[in-house]
């Protein structure tokens, strides 16, 4: 038996938009959070194998159901500002992807799929699956229907058949409409009958069937019951009547029209990739892939058609073209390259086990690295040395990707890098900051940038060909940057900034190392006494850093009260144990042995691994990872050193000055509150910051309704997350 998928698409859209809180934007500022939510459930559904693939929707404006009851649905919230524009962007992006669309005027999505189950029904040999979170659907629930009911956001569903919806509400597909009628439903503003709930309803149900023995025997019932029942008569018809789903609504489909091939999707890569849904594309790409002979139809020479929703013109530019390529294996050939990249404008250089070359001029290079008989090339060091003028000529400019790590990799062999141009990761982080590029193989495909122009057949795929890329990456990247008005930034500090972190990391931070391993003695020593205490406490000996050890010591055998289950027992996080302090001295103990072990794995021992030859500790500073704009720090961490903590200031105590300097600390005040006051202009922000007020204290005297005066610690850090969360994008969701 073939299957169709019909999908209710407002119903999803909405749950996707309040599952997926993070700001999410496209390339050109659209809202994409519902989106990404929205493709990561159709591509769950697709995996079934549908043979037919429909997504419906709802259109604005009055209903048939409107015509019996004017104020059905009233009082509903408005569509979220910043869902809207993403409904125009699926649409879009569905035909993309060759999946059936319909709206019906005067008619809802429920309308829609109860109408095409029920041609699949008549057809004999399509079962379908209604995909909702739209409880009103499991009126259509029959032996060749079922119904996927979202049941939390959108990744937890429930499928219903009749024997399941039997079993959780004891009621056949039909009574569903009648359980609505009795109890109403206040999300569509159905009246139902005042006063009945949904477990008066079934077993009303249950003793007598049906909605209409239900009214009939309404006098039997006694007391309150009975006159909700004769009082709601009519108003239990009339929810009868706009409770039901049209399953005859004047659609211009059959399932037929439906018909799906999953290798169609690839249509929808281009939009994707401007959508910046890069996961999203990953998936559908492999999807498609996978169904088709050949790989995805996505080339550089077709550029996407552009929704309805953004029709600003593209600058016209001219792609990159190669005039000539050659594979460079021995030093008389790489010199001779050299000579003719000395007079070229911009080179771009991608390096993986080869180095490509790629100039303004056409020039393009792979040069192998190797230096045995089985595997010709060059040592790296050869390379590097070579080239090392062109790499120091800061007339030139440079091309790369993940600059950094290319400047490391330079000054490991002994070259410099000068005259970086152009960074691919830093530009496209502005562009896409909450899912940046791993590699230039996402960021071209992502870009719809895949075939470098007059490239021979036997060099794609070569780090030459890569290089080459490059090019129109740089360009498109650079036109989305001006586009968004982000170039001076891009330009006048996050580019040059690449170049300070770097020398920052070759510097390296001097550490004491002496202090720092009798900071970790001293630690040692006191975790050993609260592991003494902590065994005496519970009566014997256990592993306290494993969560199921300790929760069978605290809950099961201390007796203390669990707070909250895992999937392997008791939950004993961080705000388990802070929950039970004060009633039993073990946990004040384990917090501080848990504290002191994490202080000592992470930062003494961890940093004395990686003190270097030159006693100084040379951590990375990742530019292009936190999607509010912060660098971080890895390898290690040197940014989560707590300061408010005794042990903490210990450790930071470690890190020394160069002979001759001093370690200053500096910090803006309230940087981002600041500028939020410049860029909003608020009278009452800027106010604060002028009259030296503290600013989440005054937030938090607005927010709880009391004086200045009477703002408590906890009142102050709950507007603190408010000031920022604001800051950063929250929705007033988020913010509730």
């Amino acid at each position: 038996m073939k299957k169709l998928i019909a999908v209710d698409g407002n119903s999803l859209m909405f749950r996707a938009y309040y599952a997926i809180q993070t700001a999410m934007t496209g390339r050109d500022g659209t809202p994409t959070n519902a989106l990404h939510g929205f493709v990561s459930m159709l591509l769950k559904l697709i995996d079934m194998k549908p043979d037919y693939l429909l997504v419906a929707f709802d259109i604005s404006g009055g209903t048939f159901r409107h015509d019996t009851y004017a104020d059905y649905k009233a009082g509903r919230r408005e569509t979220p500002e910043d869902l809207r524009p993403q409904f125009p962007a699926l649409k879009q992006l569905l035909k993309d992807m060759g999946i059936t669309v319909c709206e019906c005027y005067r008619y809802e999505a429920d309308d829609i799929l109860g109408t095409v189950s029920r041609m699949a029904e008549e057809k004999g040999d399509i079962s379908s699956l209604l995909v909702t979170g739209d409880r009103d659907a499991l009126q259509l629930v029959s032996d060749k229907t079922h119904v996927l009911l979202t049941k939390k956001g959108i990744s937890e569903t429930v499928e219903y058949d009749e024997a399941a919806l039997l079993a959780d509400y004891g009621l056949a597909p039909k009574r569903m409409i009648d359980l609505k009628a009795l109890m109403g439903d206040s999300s569509d503003n159905i009246p139902g009958i005042k006063g009945i709930g949904e477990k008066t309803a079934k077993n009303l149900l249950i003793k007598y069937g049906d909605l209409d023995t239900v009214l009939a025997n309404a006098e039997n019932e006694k007391g309150a019951l009975q006159k909700k029942l004769l009082e709601g008569v009519d108003s239990a018809r009339m929810s009868y009547e706009i409770g039901t789903i049209c399953r005859t609504a004047p659609i211009d489909i059959t399932p037929e029209d439906c018909a799906f091939d999953p290798v169609t999707l690839a249509g929808g890569i281009p939009l994707l990739a401007k959508l910046g849904l890069r996961s999203n594309m990953a998936r559908v790409k492999a999807i498609a892939d996978s169904a088709a002979s050949g790989p995805a139809p996505v080339t550089a020479e077709a550029e996407p058609d552009l929704p309805p929703w953004d029709d600003e013109p593209k600058a016209e530019r001219q792609p990159y073209s190669v005039t000539e390529y050659s594979e460079i294996s021995d030093k008389a050939a790489l010199d001779e390259a050299v000579r003719r990249l000395s007079d070229c404008d911009n080179i771009a250089f991608y390096i993986d086990e080869s180095l490509g070359i790629a100039a303004d001029n056409g020039l393009c290079f792979t040069v192998r690295t190797g230096g045995d008989l089985l595997s010709p090339g060059l040592m790296p060091q050869e390379i590097f040395s070579a080239l090392a003028g062109v790499f120091e000529n800061a007339s030139i400019g440079k091309i790369l990707f993940d600059g950094k790590h290319f400047m490391n990799l330079l000054a490991d062999n002994g070259a410099a890098l000068r005259g970086l141009r152009c960074d691919l990761t830093v530009a496209d982080y502005l562009l896409n900051a909450l899912n940046p590029a791993k590699t230039l193989d996402a960021l071209s495909e992502g870009m719809g940038v895949t075939n470098a122009h007059g490239l021979p057949n036997s060099a794609v795929g070569s780090t030459g060909a890569k290089a080459a890329l490059m090019h129109d990456i740089r360009a498109e990247l650079e036109a989305q940057l001006a586009q968004r008005g982000l170039m001076p930034l891009y330009l006048g500090v996050e580019l040059p900034l690449v170049t300070v972190l770097f020398d920052m990391e070759r510097s390296g931070f001097a550490v004491d190392a002496e202090a720092l391993r009798a900071i970790g003695e001293g630690m040692s020593g006191r975790i050993a006494e609260l592991e003494t205490q902590i065994h005496e406490l519970a009566g014997h000996s256990f592993n306290i850093l494993s969560p199921k050890q300790l929760g069978t010591v605290l809950f099961d055998e201390l007796g203390l009260p669990p707070q909250k289950k895992t999937k392997t027992g008791y939950s004993t996080d961080s705000d388990v144990l802070e929950s039970l302090s004060g009633m039993n001295p073990i946990v004040e103990a384990v917090i501080e042995y848990r504290f002191l072990t994490k202080l000592r794995s992470t930062f003494v021992d961890a940093m004395l691994q990686k003190i270097g030859p030159d006693g100084r500790i040379h951590t990375t500073f990742n530019q292009n990872v936190t999607a509010t704009g912060r660098i971080s720090s890895a390898e290690p961490n040197l940014q989560n050193i707590p300061v408010r903590t005794e042990q903490g200031s210990m450790i930071r105590k470690a890190f020394i000055a160069s002979p001759g300097c001093t370690l200053v600390g500096a910090d803006y005040s309230q940087i981002e509150l600041r500028v939020l006051a410049h860029m909003s202009g608020d009278d009452a922000l800027k106010n604060a910051f002028i009259s030296g007020a503290d600013i989440h204290t005054r937030t938090a005297a607005e927010v709880f309704g009391v004086p200045l005066d009477m703002v408590t610690k906890q009142m102050r850090s709950a507007a603190k997350a408010v000031n920022f969360g604001i800051v950063y994008g929250i929705s007033e969701f988020g913010l509730a």
